[in-house]
């Protein structure tokens, strides 16, 4: 009777408080517990689990900065090209050169906004930029030309004023002075031959400066084909990022998934538990009436009891850390995912800037190509011009030769004709003369040079 009325309830108390403290600790570690685990999920094991390819460090990262400075320095030598000294040139090439600023500003403010190195990028023009600055450098074949007609004009005017003086001396009867003026016309018509023959060595020397850019389409195809390289690598590198992208929104599926099939489960099995302890707790009190033959099933529900008490808690610990570790996989999962997009966005923007320069470089080009070919047919109609003059001149030198040789030889019949009595003047007027005055009656000799002419021409 002690037994069931003093031990049993004594016994029941303290088992009560007992249940009453685990009630607490279950209820606490549900509340409360959180674990603090050494890091259970990393990018090696995202990376081993989802099968990614791409790793962190080939990727762009928020705190990387743009270097476009090379793309500042390719604007700076197009604005110099803007003032350059050859302002003949610059007006065939300021379209190209404005819309070549445009095109890096745009280039320059995409990168602003980017993660990318331009270095590679602002190489590609520079060889373009140096022929365009190369052609302007070449000379203006009419400006250079100006020096020569001017000298051509003057011996022109030289020629029409030996004329005018011949004329007027022929109509006084001043035979030795129009026959002077006559050698005189011939020399200045010598010079003027010379001159126009030296327009040719002037526009082959502007040929020769112009013939370096024939070969531009070559520097535009290098160009073509190093922006196709740097392409292809940002548009491999921007698949790479896609297909890691894909793997990772799947990877994220089933990890929800799987969460929410996890919370399922221990919600079902924290129910059953409640409903465990619930019955336990009615076994007790059936025990408790019937004490003394269940004494041994008291314990054993009581061991039961705190096996379950046991198992739940390490269940709650192990739910915990599941946990815990699923939003530290969250956590890197977000962060690579933002590391992925940024690089995708990164391979987007570089790849508009590659076109930018693209067709800046093809501008370039064109444009040059274009001076290039203007300027060979300049030089083509320049020359047709030029042995057009040299032709004129040259017949006009004719002319007047052949009209000196034909009055020499007229002149020399009359004399042959009438030698005797001319001779006979002569002798006897020279004794009278000073030799001054004799002197200017000896006909002047023609110079070597016209001699070696007049005999050409009389050969042909």
């Amino acid at each position: 009777e002690l037994h069931v009325t003093d031990w049993s309830e004594n016994q029941k108390q303290k088992l009560a408080a007992a249940h009453e403290k685990a009630h607490e600790l279950l209820a606490a570690v549900e509340a409360g517990t959180k674990w603090n685990l050494t890091q259970a999920y990393d990018i090696q094991k995202l990376m081993r689990v989802c099968g990614l390819e791409m790793s962190v460090r080939e990727l762009y990262k928020p705190e990387d900065k743009p270097q476009f400075m090379d793309i500042i320095a390719l604007k700076k030598t197009l604005q110099e090209l803007k003032q350059h000294r050859n302002k003949t040139r610059i007006v065939s090439f300021t379209g190209t050169i404005d819309n070549g600023l445009s095109k890096l500003e745009k280039v320059e403010e995409e990168l602003r906004r980017s993660q990318l190195d331009a270095t590679e990028l602002a190489q590609v023009p520079v060889n373009v930029l140096k022929n365009l600055e190369d052609c302007m450098n070449v000379q203006n074949v009419q400006a250079a030309l100006v020096g020569n007609e001017e000298q051509i004009n003057q011996q022109l005017a030289s020629i029409e004023k030996c004329k005018e003086i011949r004329n007027i001396a022929l109509s006084d009867g001043e035979m030795s002075i129009a026959e002077e003026q006559f050698y005189i016309k011939a020399q200045l018509l010598e010079r003027l031959v010379e001159l126009v023959r030296d327009k040719f060595r002037i526009i082959g020397v502007t040929d020769d400066e112009n013939r370096m850019f024939s070969k531009i389409h070559e520097v535009q195809k290098k160009a073509y084909q190093e922006t196709s390289a740097m392409k292809d690598a940002k548009r491999r590198l921007k698949q790479r990022c896609e297909t890691d992208l894909k793997h990772v929104h799947d990877a994220i599926q089933k990890a929800d998934l799987e969460d929410a099939e996890a919370m399922k489960r221990f919600a079902a099995q924290k129910d059953k538990s409640e409903k465990f302890i619930k019955d336990n707790q009615d076994k007790q009190d059936e025990c408790w009436r019937k004490i003394q033959d269940l004494e041994r099933q008291l314990q054993k529900l009581g061991t039961e009891r705190f096996e379950e008490v046991k198992r739940r808690i390490e269940e709650n610990d192990r739910e915990e850390k599941r946990k815990v570790e699923y939003q530290q996989f969250l956590d890197v999962v977000s962060q690579h995912k933002k590391l992925l997009e940024l690089t995708v966005y990164n391979c987007d923007l570089a790849i508009r800037a590659i076109g930018i320069i693209e067709e800046l470089v093809a501008e370039g080009c064109s444009a040059i190509k274009a001076r290039y070919d203007k300027t060979n047919q300049e030089l083509a109609d320049l020359r047709l011009l030029v042995h057009q003059e040299y032709l004129g001149v040259f017949r006009r030198l004719y002319k007047t030769l052949g009209q000196l040789v034909y009055k020499k030889e007229k002149d020399w019949r009359r004399l042959t004709a009438t030698s005797a009595q001319p001779t006979f003047s002569l002798n006897s007027a020279s004794k009278h003369l000073t030799p001054m005055q004799r002197s200017t009656v000896i006909p002047r000799r023609i110079s070597t040079s016209f001699v070696l002419m007049l005999r050409k021409s009389c050969k042909c």
